[in-house]
């Protein structure tokens, strides 16, 4: 088989195995952290309410991680 022949082959069998390939939604649920921590729980609420739960929670442990303000105001070294 010649080059050329191959090489067209070659494209033709690469372009059908590509466009015979179906997409694989790899998505991840907005609610996916409040699921796997119901999952995990000991299911003793609706998945509701667990779900409001987990989220305030959630709010609350990212706000107390905020830095604290330790910037040093421009003119701090002319008031010294």
């Amino acid at each position: 088989m010649a080059y050329d022949a191959f090489k067209a082959q070659y494209e033709a069998d690469a372009i059908a195995l590509v466009k015979s390939k179906q997409p694989i939604d790899i998505s991840i649920p907005y609610d996916a952290a409040a699921k796997l921590a119901y999952e995990a729980s000991d299911k003793s609420m609706a998945y509701d309410a667990f779900k409001t739960k987990y989220e305030a929670e959630a709010v609350e442990l990212v706000k107390s991680k905020q830095p604290v303000d330790v910037s040093i105001p421009y003119d701090a070294a002319a008031k010294l």
